[in-house]
């Protein structure tokens, strides 16, 4: 009788312990499974934890050629800061919760990214004395529950505004990070789905969830990581001043809806923030359409900031748009042309005289102006495996008005500093996913 009580007991373990495995660590932390998905090599699993490592190694070398403001010019050559994607190391850890059942939740799992990004052509950090820069986060995630996530991640509306806001997303937003091209002469469109710490937030909850087979939502609160003891890495706020630095968002995409031959993803964020007790704002809406081997993108953003001393400046108004076009044939190759528009009315400059990229502190402007900044750009991508690109790229960007570039394409190939009013850019490169 006992042993036959033993073996129950053993039994009855296993049962659990394979229940909660397949349940839970079958999939990544979106809920997809693990084989259509590239989530790196499994460095540990066990029945109830897993643990994969994965990244992005890219290089590319450009030549850009800039006009500044007063009319003289300025060329170099070289290795700059990636173009597609930030070089990057990471971690993710999945750990089965049994109890999932228990609390109506099968499935649960407690989930964990830790990211870090680097620069290729010097092997340093890309952010000094900060080794988790990228992500540094943990949550929970079951399909009922969606995905849970507290910490330092994407904001939450660059996850959902990534499908349109160039042609390098994915076509339906889903519950994974996500987010545009790297260091370009286009990039800066994506501080329009920004934060009060940049295009991510610190200090964050965010919460992601798929109803049924088209509809994603997600809200987003950071709290603010602004106060004395926020520079020591512990997330502090302002004592006394709750929401100085806090950001509050709320997206909603449906996915693929069946138009003529071909599928229209869309979707509409709102974004807040309290930047130094001064309120920035947008709103965005765009999405895709994405029809045999064509993708057109677009998407359009308003964004409000007040501007000095209790908005002594008054409020800067965007009304900016973007639109690209991907051609993917069958085989190997993938063929992208976008144009985009930042257009600010008395929108303010920084200290060194140039144009703040929204969500950027506003609280010492001094003087403003009406300008926009317009560029072009396009790639030609050779995938070699699914793993491995090699591409040629270009853009060719301008001001008009009174908006002033502070560091044209930011890569480092033109200096950080260099106002352009306009710079052309080639660059080739290879990109290595594992």
């Amino acid at each position: 009788m006992e042993k036959k009580l033993l073996i129950i007991a053993i039994l009855s373990a296993l049962t659990c312990t394979t229940q909660a495995h397949a349940g839970a660590l079958d999939t990544n932390q979106e809920g997809g499974a693990l084989r259509q998905d590239s989530t790196g090599i499994r460095l540990y699993d066990d029945a109830n934890t897993s643990m994969h490592i994965y990244g992005i190694v890219e290089a590319t070398i450009s030549n850009a050629n800039s006009q500044s403001v007063t009319g003289g010019t300025a060329s170099a050559a070289g290795f700059q800061t990636a173009w597609f994607s930030g070089n990057r190391l990471g971690f993710d850890a999945d750990h089965a919760l049994a109890f999932g059942d228990e609390v109506g939740l099968p499935g649960l799992k407690i989930i964990s990214k830790l990211e870090a990004e680097f620069e290729l052509p010097t092997g340093s950090m890309d952010t000094n004395n900060v080794l988790f820069n990228r992500d540094a986060w943990v949550g929970f995630y079951s399909d009922d529950l969606g995905k849970v996530t507290l910490g330092r991640q994407n904001t939450l509306t660059r996850d959902f505004t990534q499908n349109w806001g160039d042609p390098y997303g994915t076509d339906n937003v889903t519950l994974k990070e996500g987010g545009y091209s790297n260091v370009n002469n286009f990039k800066q469109f994506i501080f329009y789905s920004g934060s009060a710490d940049g295009t991510r937030l610190n200090s964050a909850v965010e919460w992601k969830k798929k109803f049924g087979s088209h509809v994603v939502a997600g809200l987003g609160y950071g709290f603010s990581s602004t106060g004395p003891g926020g520079g020591n890495g512990n997330g502090g706020g302002v004592a006394g001043d709750f929401t100085n630095g806090s950001t509050e968002e709320g997206s909603i995409a449906y996915n693929a809806l069946e138009l003529g031959d071909g599928k229209l993803s869309v979707n509409a964020s709102y974004d807040e923030s309290n930047v130094a007790d001064l309120i920035h704002q947008s709103e965005l809406i765009g999405g895709n359409y994405h029809i045999g081997i064509f993708r057109l993108n677009a998407g359009y953003v308003h964004y409000t900031a007040q501007q000095g001393a209790n908005n002594s400046l008054g409020t800067r108004t965007d009304n900016s748009w973007t639109v690209s076009f991907s051609l993917m044939p069958e085989g190997r190759m993938k063929y992208d042309l976008g144009y985009q528009q930042m257009k600010g009315t008395n929108a303010g400059f920084n200290g060194s005289g140039h144009t703040l990229n929204p969500f950027g502190n506003t609280s010492g402007v001094t003087a403003v102006a009406d300008g926009a900044k317009n560029t072009l750009y396009g790639s030609i991508i050779f995938r070699a495996d699914s793993q491995t690109d090699f591409y040629l790229a270009a853009d060719y960007m301008n001001v008009t008005g009174n908006w002033v570039i502070g560091d044209a394409q930011g890569g480092g190939v033109i200096g950080a500093g260099q106002a352009a009013a306009n710079e052309t850019e080639v660059a080739v490169g290879v990109r290595f996913k594992f």
